[in-house]
């Protein structure tokens, strides 16, 4: 679940105030926003789905939000990363 507002996407478009409470966290998103806040040296990226639409969004210097398309029926990868 995406844990910020601008992270939540439906068809393209940040969710509507309607149904933001149920596509967003916002207690998560307030704990990410304050740790990135307090260790400006450290990268946080957060990876979450299960929503309409996907997309990314650079929300701090250091806090990046991806949030990956669900499609019912249609599994698929987002993205690959590869770790060092």
């Amino acid at each position: 679940m995406p844990p910020l507002r601008e992270a939540a996407w439906c068809h393209g478009r940040p969710s509507g105030d309607d149904y933001l409470p149920f596509f967003s966290s916002k207690a998560v998103g307030d704990m990410l926003l304050e740790v990135a806040e307090s260790h400006p040296a450290c990268q946080i990226l957060v990876l979450c789905g299960h929503t309409h639409g996907g997309g990314e969004v650079q929300v701090l210097l250091n806090l990046r939000v991806l949030t990956g398309a669900a499609e019912y029926g249609h599994p698929k990868i987002e993205r690959v990363f590869s770790l060092e």
